[in-house]
């Protein structure tokens, strides 16, 4: 017997539009079927796009704006229509059409300026903002991707402090702090740094926002330990070790301490206390213990057991 689940053709979706379309004409004041017109639409778009009907894609996406257009107080259509342009800003970048990628960007900037508390257009516009500056990296503009992370935060501030927003930044910002460490300007990563600290204060309970925090601290500690500043080092490695005892059940926490604890000890020299470094990497051990499955912690562990080697051959 066959289970799966069978193609719905072009012809199939038409004429279910066509239907839906006819539903709504007939009920022109019923906000619930300008709701599932709406859906519909986003569906059916999807559906073009896989098809790789990119005509037939924009078409809706125009039927889509004339609906909003109509209702402009309906928020679902609305929403609709900004999670549309949201995946035709990526269809465009996709297809390097990189005006069509900056127009359906404007349009959602414009979409927020108009409906200044619309969550849901918010969060799209955020989630735009998001890739478009990882965009921007991938084609080295950096000035673009530090404006477009400014425009991240502006839009996190005015957000009234929405979550999905909220995530995007914090994603922005380590993105951010990864890069600056790349490109060798450590003052700028401890800036961003500050600032991932500074969220995951004000949002004790927010794992997603402790998690980057964490890996800011991690890659910052190793930016640290490559300038052998042991100071710094074992500061970051502290907050590590606060975080990972706070929260014993998130892996993530505990991913970033092996990385932590693994650099710390690579910035200790011959000339410390070797009870130092014999502690950090029994530390290293127990994690590495306490989670056998996780190939991240048992290559910290093979990485500090290599600096160990290195420093007994070095004093033999």
């Amino acid at each position: 017997m066959f289970n799966g689940k069978k193609k719905m053709t072009g012809s199939r979706i038409q004429d279910l539009l066509t239907e839906l379309r006819s539903i709504v004409d007939q009920n022109p004041g019923d906000p619930m079927m300008r709701s599932h017109l709406s859906r519909g639409l986003f569906s059916a778009m999807t559906h073009a796009s896989m098809e790789g009907d990119s005509s037939e894609r924009e078409r809706l996406l125009d039927e889509l704006r004339e609906l909003a257009a109509e209702y402009p107080e309906d928020d679902v259509v609305r929403g609709n229509l900004a999670r549309a342009l949201v995946n035709s800003y990526n269809y465009a970048h996709d297809d390097a059409e990189s005006e069509r990628r900056d127009s359906m960007l404007q349009e959602l900037r414009t979409l927020g300026v108009e409906h200044p508390r619309d969550g849901t257009v918010r969060e799209h516009l955020a989630k735009a903002l998001f890739n478009a500056l990882n965009f921007a990296k991938e084609e080295g503009r950096l000035e673009r991707r530090d404006a477009l992370l400014d425009d991240l935060r502006e839009a996190y501030q005015g957000s009234g402090d929405n979550e999905a927003v909220r995530l995007r930044l914090v994603k922005g910002l380590f993105n951010a702090l990864s890069h600056t460490v790349d490109e060798g300007e450590p003052d700028r990563a401890v800036r961003l740094l500050d600032e991932l600290r500074e969220l995951s204060s004000q949002h004790a309970d927010d794992e997603d926002v402790r998690t980057r925090f964490s890996k800011g601290l991690a890659t910052v500690l190793h930016q640290t330990s490559q300038a052998d500043d042991l100071a710094m080092c074992q500061r970051l490695l502290d907050e590590l070790r606060t975080m990972a005892g706070a929260h014993p059940n998130e892996v993530s926490l505990r991913e970033s301490l092996a990385m932590g604890l693994s650099d710390t000890l690579n910035c200790l020299g011959s000339d410390e206390d070797p009870t130092s470094r014999t502690g950090l990497l029994e530390e290293l051990r127990d994690l590495a213990t306490s989670h056998p499955e996780l190939e991240s912690i048992q290559a910290r562990l093979a990485s500090g057991i290599v600096s160990e080697l290195n420093l007994a051959g070095n004093e033999a």
